[in-house]
């Protein structure tokens, strides 16, 4: 037991020293690349497990500008803007309903950072600002090991776009980050919980026909990502309350949806504990707006 313990604090000294070194600049450029690596890794994981959205919140801020420290360090390096796209896309939509120009803002950082990744790869540069007939090339260049990158790049960007509908700029932009989604959904159509369906869901629904919106597509999307998830993503019932039942006025509908969020467990899927419980305090909210939205 004492070896144990010993041990254990041995491996936490370990990783206070290297936390001290990497927020500090002090170390090698390898040091720093190899204990950033697991740090990242580790911190994403433990987030993504935790059920308290308010120690969450508090939290990511400080992780946030040591992540934008080691980028300013290594700007060309793809795993930590990917690691900073996806943690501004998280804290962004923890605040998005109580600070809506807040996390646009935030959504706007996870884009660039996004981009920037996306960057990295020689062949796929040129395209990311070209015109949108030669931005559907794209795809020639990516391949299944690129599904991660792919997915945040997309999220980040959709997630902007989202919050500047009044933007004709942003919504030309749309059709890229659709092409990207219809990508990753090609490629492993259940990933991320079927995340990219959960997206095409709220698109077909939130824009009229004229931008491309289908609410019959809207509708199997959503349903696509309750099967591929097995009904343990909270989010997929609140998005879908969100955007679908609300667009179709059916209140019987968004309720149930809403109702499904907050009695299932949060739990169900240990990937997906503060997601949940982010869908539930949307869920509540939500909920007591019924009576404005019919």
């Amino acid at each position: 037991m004492k070896v144990k313990k010993k041990a254990t604090r041995h491996r936490l000294a370990v990783a206070l020293v290297a936390l001290a070194l990497l927020v500090h600049g002090w170390g090698c450029a390898h040091l720093r690349n190899a204990a950033t690596g697991s740090l990242i890794e580790d911190v994403a994981t433990a987030t993504s497990r935790h059920d308290d959205v308010a120690l969450v919140s508090q939290a990511i801020p400080t992780y946030l500008l040591l992540l934008e420290g080691l980028v300013e360090g290594s700007p060309d390096d793809l795993n930590l803007r990917l690691a900073a796209a996806q943690m501004y896309v998280g804290y962004a939509t923890l605040v998005e309903a109580d600070d809506p120009e807040r996390a646009s803002r935030l959504y706007g950082r996870a884009k660039r950072h996004g981009l920037r990744a996306l960057a990295t790869k020689r062949k796929v540069a040129p395209l990311l600002a070209a015109p949108f007939e030669e931005f559907s090339h794209i795809a020639e260049e990516l391949d299944s090991g690129d599904l991660e990158l792919v997915f945040w790049v997309a999220s980040s960007w959709g997630a902007w776009i989202s919050t500047n509908l009044n933007s004709m700029a942003a919504l030309a932009d749309l059709p890229r980050v659709i092409l990207l989604m219809e990508w990753i959904i090609g490629q492993d159509e259940g990933y991320q919980n079927g995340g990219p369906h959960i997206f095409l869901g709220i698109y077909h629904a939130a824009l009229p026909p004229s931008f491309g919106g289908n609410l019959d597509k809207s509708l199997n999307h959503f349903q696509r990502a309750l099967a591929l998830s097995e009904e343990k993503s909270l989010m997929v019932f609140v998005q879908m309350a969100r955007f679908y039942a609300r667009r179709v006025f059916d209140r019987e509908l968004y309720v149930s949806l809403l109702n499904r969020a907050l009695e299932s467990p949060v739990n169900g899927n240990p990937g997906l504990i503060l997601q949940n419980a982010v869908a539930k305090r949307m869920a509540r909210r939500l909920l007591g707006q019924v009576d404005e939205f019919f």
